[in-house]
């Protein structure tokens, strides 16, 4: 029975405080990380000396540093320095329970399994964080089907050697939101498949404010605007003109979401997150339109690099032969593993 290796990747800016609690949730797992990586994505209040001051004597985590350049690019970077058989994401914002990686594993029950995506619920208690877990926007994306069609890097975990098969996260993506469903739509691309884990739980600490929600669906908006370019064929899911048609009827729409939230959450917490819907799908469309007139005004050479889907074939990744600890933990499924 061969075993397993995980590396933990966490891409962070400007969390010097959140990402030590992210770590020592880390290091606590049930089943112990072969290594935690974190990268810090050019942080300017110190959070690379943070961790190297508080973690300094633990021997499986690996703190590095980089010029900004966004978190697919971090996680890049987490991905060339990884040694496990698979490769764990999170942010630096959150908090995995103890049995999170241990959940994970267990979705690798067949060899065309490439991820497993877990549940993310909220870290804190407020209207904001309320209205983000009773919508899901963190959870992995689910066809009526039933299939998992993107996973969230918040919570997900991929085999080595199929991320760097499918190229990487694609670096084009310098905000957060859309790099981790670009790349699962490019691995569901090369045949395999998503798996989804409920029980693999990790607690998140949403934006707290109205506005800084708005921002992250703005980031979010921007996202979809290149994975429409990148891949037009999906384009149900990210076509901007079944966005606008939608908010034709945002009306109609806040009428019947209303409903549906007073049943669950009473009156007061309806009318909140019926107005928050509407204005982030609002933020959402205003930023797929703002990277739209971003990239119209790029050279035809650049506008090209934009519509042109990343191959695996750009991929090139050394893996490193360095021996780890003694961390491996032997699963009792080691299913992803078999040659």
């Amino acid at each position: 029975m061969k075993l397993a290796k995980v590396s933990v990747v966490v891409p962070v800016y400007n969390m010097s405080r959140a990402v030590c609690e992210t770590v020592r949730r880390l290091v606590a797992q049930t089943l112990r990380p072969h290594e935690i990586i974190v990268v810090d994505d050019g942080s300017t209040d110190g959070t690379a000396d943070a961790l190297k001051i508080k973690f300094f004597d633990t021997k499986n985590v690996v703190v590095v540093s980089q010029t900004n350049g966004g978190p697919a690019s971090a996680r890049n970077h987490g991905i060339h320095i990884a040694t496990g058989d698979y490769v764990a994401f999170t942010d630096g914002d959150c908090l995995p329970e103890r049995e999170w990686l241990a959940e994970l594993l267990k979705g690798f029950d067949a060899r065309e399994v490439a991820g497993v995506g877990g549940t993310v619920r909220r870290a804190d208690d407020n209207l904001v964080s309320e209205y983000v877990d009773s919508y899901g926007i963190f959870n992995p994306s689910i066809s009526d089907e039933g299939l998992v069609e993107c996973l969230v890097t918040a919570n997900a975990c991929f085999r080595r050697d199929v991320l760097v098969g499918a190229g990487l996260f694609d670096e084009r993506f310098t905000q957060p939101g859309g790099e981790d469903s670009e790349l699962s739509v490019r691995i569901r691309s090369m045949g395999y498949v998503l798996r989804y884990a409920p029980r693999a739980l990790v607690l998140h600490h949403h934006r707290r404010s109205v506005p800084a929600f708005l921002k992250t669906m703005h980031n979010y908006g921007r996202g979809s605007y290149l994975l429409f370019k990148l891949w037009p064929e999906w384009g149900w899911e990210f076509n901007p003109r079944v966005r606008l048609i939608k908010s034709a009827f945002a009306v109609r729409n806040m009428v019947r979401r209303a409903a549906v939230y007073r049943a669950e959450f009473g009156l007061k917490r309806a009318i909140f997150f019926t107005l928050l819907e509407h204005y982030g799908h609002s933020a959402y469309i205003w930023g797929h339109l703002s990277e739209g007139r971003k990239q119209r005004g790029l050279s035809d050479a650049d506008s090209r690099k934009v519509c042109e889907p990343k191959r695996a074939a750009e991929a090139s990744v050394e893996v490193r032969t360095t021996p780890a600890d003694n961390s491996q933990t032997t699963l009792n499924n080691p299913v992803g593993m078999m040659e």
